[in-house]
């Protein structure tokens, strides 16, 4: 296995998660009404926990893109110069 192989794994990798953390933020953005209710109907959350509790998701979630697929991404390009 060489550097560009993992060069072009950790950049699809990357892509891919963040076109899940794409979708989520739009999902959260237009149909918040529709996530609340779910979740007060299986957890008996209320909007505002709900809120907390994505935001927290996200925040999380975009944290762990960045360490496991945009720095090892990063490092193997420099690694190659």
């Amino acid at each position: 296995m060489n550097i560009q192989i993992l060069q072009e794994f950790f950049l699809w990798c990357m892509l891919l998660n963040t076109g899940i953390y794409a979708l989520t933020a739009v999902a959260v953005l237009f149909m918040c009404d529709f996530i609340c209710s779910i979740h007060k109907k299986m957890f008996g959350f209320d909007e505002a926990t709900v809120l907390k509790v994505m935001q927290k998701y996200m925040a999380n979630y975009k944290l762990l893109i960045t360490v496991f697929n945009f720095v090892p991404w990063v490092a193997l390009l420099v690694i190659d110069l």
